[in-house]
Protein backbone atom coordinates (compact mmCIF):
# COMPACT_ATOMS: atom_id res chain seq x y z
CA UNK A 1 0.00 0.00 0.00
CA UNK A 2 2.76 2.86 0.48
CA UNK A 3 4.14 2.29 -3.07
CA UNK A 4 1.06 2.74 -4.29
CA UNK A 5 0.97 5.60 -2.67
CA UNK A 6 4.48 7.05 -3.35
CA UNK A 7 3.56 6.44 -6.86
CA UNK A 8 -0.05 8.37 -6.87
CA UNK A 9 2.59 11.45 -4.65
CA UNK A 10 5.29 11.40 -7.56
CA UNK A 11 3.13 11.03 -10.38
CA UNK A 12 0.57 14.15 -8.74
CA UNK A 13 4.06 15.86 -8.22
CA UNK A 14 5.56 15.54 -11.64
CA UNK A 15 1.93 16.51 -12.92
CA UNK A 16 2.16 19.63 -11.02
CA UNK A 17 5.85 20.57 -11.81
CA UNK A 18 4.63 19.92 -15.81
CA UNK A 19 1.84 22.17 -15.37
CA UNK A 20 3.71 25.11 -13.56
CA UNK A 21 6.76 24.78 -16.53
CA UNK A 22 3.77 24.87 -19.30
CA UNK A 23 1.95 28.30 -17.47
CA UNK A 24 5.52 29.41 -16.71
CA UNK A 25 6.37 29.17 -20.98
CA UNK A 26 3.09 30.75 -21.78
CA UNK A 27 3.84 33.83 -19.28
CA UNK A 28 7.08 34.01 -20.69
CA UNK A 29 6.24 34.15 -24.08
CA UNK A 30 2.88 36.49 -23.53
CA UNK A 31 6.45 38.73 -22.66
CA UNK A 32 8.16 37.52 -25.47
CA UNK A 33 4.72 37.76 -27.90
CA UNK A 34 4.53 41.61 -26.77
CA UNK A 35 7.24 42.74 -29.02
CA UNK A 36 6.43 40.70 -31.86
CA UNK A 37 2.88 41.81 -32.19
CA UNK A 38 2.76 44.96 -33.93
CA UNK A 39 0.23 46.95 -36.27
CA UNK A 40 1.87 47.30 -39.60
CA UNK A 41 1.07 50.67 -41.08
CA UNK A 42 1.93 52.29 -44.18
CA UNK A 43 1.54 56.33 -44.76
CA UNK A 44 -0.41 57.18 -48.00
CA UNK A 45 -0.99 60.86 -49.14
CA UNK A 46 -5.24 61.80 -48.81
CA UNK A 47 -4.88 63.62 -52.23
CA UNK A 48 -3.07 60.80 -54.44
CA UNK A 49 -3.33 57.72 -52.30
CA UNK A 50 0.31 57.19 -52.98
CA UNK A 51 2.86 56.29 -50.76
CA UNK A 52 4.42 59.46 -48.74
CA UNK A 53 6.46 59.93 -46.21
CA UNK A 54 6.53 62.30 -43.05
CA UNK A 55 9.80 64.07 -41.68
CA UNK A 56 11.36 64.46 -38.03
CA UNK A 57 8.19 62.19 -36.54
CA UNK A 58 8.24 61.24 -32.91
CA UNK A 59 6.12 58.85 -32.00
CA UNK A 60 5.09 57.73 -28.25
CA UNK A 61 2.77 55.14 -26.16
CA UNK A 62 0.78 56.24 -23.82
CA UNK A 63 1.19 54.59 -20.69
CA UNK A 64 4.20 52.97 -21.72
CA UNK A 65 7.98 52.19 -20.50
CA UNK A 66 9.12 52.07 -23.78
CA UNK A 67 7.47 54.99 -25.02
CA UNK A 68 9.22 56.48 -28.00
CA UNK A 69 9.25 53.96 -31.17
CA UNK A 70 10.53 56.90 -33.21
CA UNK A 71 12.72 60.01 -32.59
CA UNK A 72 12.49 62.38 -34.83
CA UNK A 73 12.93 59.95 -38.23
CA UNK A 74 11.28 60.14 -41.80
CA UNK A 75 9.01 57.42 -42.16
CA UNK A 76 6.64 55.79 -44.66
CA UNK A 77 6.42 52.88 -43.25
CA UNK A 78 5.99 51.54 -39.36
CA UNK A 79 5.36 49.38 -36.44
CA UNK A 80 3.20 49.77 -33.32
CA UNK A 81 3.36 47.24 -31.16
CA UNK A 82 0.40 46.50 -28.86
CA UNK A 83 -0.14 45.97 -25.30
CA UNK A 84 -1.13 42.23 -24.58
CA UNK A 85 -1.64 43.10 -20.99
CA UNK A 86 -5.02 45.32 -22.14
CA UNK A 87 -7.44 45.42 -25.02
CA UNK A 88 -5.95 49.15 -25.67
CA UNK A 89 -2.96 50.67 -27.06
CA UNK A 90 -2.88 54.77 -27.68
CA UNK A 91 -0.28 56.95 -29.62
CA UNK A 92 1.01 60.32 -30.23
CA UNK A 93 2.06 61.10 -33.40
CA UNK A 94 4.10 64.27 -33.54
CA UNK A 95 5.42 65.98 -36.71
CA UNK A 96 7.11 69.83 -36.42
CA UNK A 97 4.62 71.40 -34.70
CA UNK A 98 1.53 69.25 -35.23
CA UNK A 99 -0.40 66.44 -32.82
CA UNK A 100 -2.24 63.63 -33.51
CA UNK A 101 -3.57 60.79 -31.34
CA UNK A 102 -4.27 57.20 -32.35
CA UNK A 103 -6.23 54.38 -30.52
CA UNK A 104 -6.54 51.08 -31.30
CA UNK A 105 -9.04 48.36 -29.21
CA UNK A 106 -8.66 44.65 -30.07
CA UNK A 107 -9.30 41.28 -29.10
CA UNK A 108 -6.95 38.88 -27.83
CA UNK A 109 -6.88 34.76 -28.81
CA UNK A 110 -4.52 31.96 -28.10
CA UNK A 111 -4.28 30.11 -30.76
CA UNK A 112 -2.42 26.65 -31.28
CA UNK A 113 0.97 26.67 -33.22
CA UNK A 114 4.01 24.37 -33.39
CA UNK A 115 7.22 24.93 -30.87
CA UNK A 116 8.36 24.77 -27.22
CA UNK A 117 4.87 25.70 -26.00
CA UNK A 118 2.76 25.46 -28.55
CA UNK A 119 0.63 28.74 -27.81
CA UNK A 120 1.28 32.17 -29.58
CA UNK A 121 -1.78 35.09 -29.06
CA UNK A 122 -3.71 36.34 -32.39
CA UNK A 123 -5.18 39.73 -31.94
CA UNK A 124 -8.55 41.09 -33.63
CA UNK A 125 -8.47 44.76 -34.55
CA UNK A 126 -11.92 45.97 -33.05
CA UNK A 127 -11.43 49.80 -34.01
CA UNK A 128 -8.46 52.39 -34.93
CA UNK A 129 -9.79 55.97 -34.00
CA UNK A 130 -7.73 58.84 -34.33
CA UNK A 131 -7.50 62.99 -33.40
CA UNK A 132 -7.53 64.93 -36.95
CA UNK A 133 -4.89 67.30 -37.37
CA UNK A 134 -2.61 66.05 -40.22
CA UNK A 135 -4.29 62.23 -40.54
CA UNK A 136 -7.19 62.22 -42.38
CA UNK A 137 -8.57 58.41 -42.06
CA UNK A 138 -7.06 55.52 -41.50
CA UNK A 139 -8.28 52.44 -43.88
CA UNK A 140 -8.35 49.01 -41.79
CA UNK A 141 -6.94 46.66 -44.54
CA UNK A 142 -6.05 43.45 -42.48
CA UNK A 143 -7.75 43.03 -38.92
CA UNK A 144 -5.67 39.96 -37.83
CA UNK A 145 -2.70 40.43 -36.17
CA UNK A 146 -0.71 37.24 -35.66
CA UNK A 147 2.84 36.72 -34.41
CA UNK A 148 5.39 37.37 -36.94
CA UNK A 149 3.71 37.84 -39.79
CA UNK A 150 4.38 40.48 -42.35
CA UNK A 151 1.35 42.36 -43.54
CA UNK A 152 0.07 45.81 -43.86
CA UNK A 153 -2.95 46.25 -41.06
CA UNK A 154 -3.65 49.62 -41.83
CA UNK A 155 -3.23 52.58 -44.14
CA UNK A 156 -2.80 55.70 -42.54
CA UNK A 157 -3.80 58.62 -45.28
CA UNK A 158 -2.42 62.52 -44.52
CA UNK A 159 -3.38 65.31 -45.50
Amino acid sequence: MKTRSKNILATLSAAFAAAMALAACNAEDDMQLSYQHTVQAGLYSMHTHNDTTLTKVQIFGIGREDSLLYDEESIGKLFLNLNLSRCTTEYVFCTQTLQDDLFFTYQKQKEPVSGSSGIAMELTLDSVGHTTTFIDSIAVVESKIRYNESLENIKIFIY
